[in-house]
């Protein structure tokens, strides 16, 4: 009777912990809702926002437009200013490309100035890239990594809002909603 009825329940047994025990941790691996990219602590919200007019260290964080030109972000002192930073294969930042969209051109009249960022992708692949989605708001790439380093860039997409004065007043990591972006929007406006 013992072989009939403990072997096959410690077989079991044993086949269950095997089972378990060689599974990932949380189940299987899931996409990630916004893509991932090396961690870092970035900046937070009630700091001088790197590279603008207010920060000393503006120089280092240049960027380029889609023709290549330099384009640097303490240029756009003075404005309350939206960083998107995102990236081409990102499906969670076209998600959400119609509400930041609509958002840019409900408050542009206001001076928002919203900048997009991809501190991923090649010049030619972010021009190849905007000439089939076109947006109203400038785009620039990060030649170096200087930009994602001082903002702590992980993930795309990743949302910074800037006052006029060049504050960090709120951020947001993964794609937004229209409600999550106004209220955003309300602390810089």
């Amino acid at each position: 009777m013992f072989r009939w009825i403990v072997l096959p329940a410690a077989f079991a047994a044993v086949a269950a912990l095997l089972y378990v025990t060689t599974r990932p941790l949380g189940g299987d691996p899931q996409a990630s809702f916004f893509v991932i990219g090396s961690a870092r602590p970035g900046v937070q919200v009630g700091q001088i926002a790197p590279g603008t007019a207010q920060d000393p260290s503006a120089q280092r964080l240049a960027l380029t437009d889609l023709d290549g030109k330099p384009l640097v972000l303490a240029g756009y002192g003075g404005s309350p200013l939206w960083i998107v930073f995102w990236k081409t294969a990102c499906q969670p930042c076209e998600d959400e490309a119609a509400d930041v969209a609509a958002a840019y051109a409900a408050h542009h009249a206001n001076g928002l100035v919203v900048l997009g960022v991809d501190v991923w992708d090649t010049g030619a692949a972010v021009h190849d890239y905007a000439a089939d989605h076109p947006v109203a708001f400038p785009i620039a790439v990060a030649p170096t990594s200087a930009v994602a380093d001082a903002y702590g860039i992980w993930g795309a997409p990743t949302h910074y809002f800037i006052d006029a004065n060049g504050t960090i007043r709120d951020r947001y990591f993964g794609p937004m909603t229209r409600d999550l972006i106004d209220k955003s929007l309300a602390k810089i406006l």
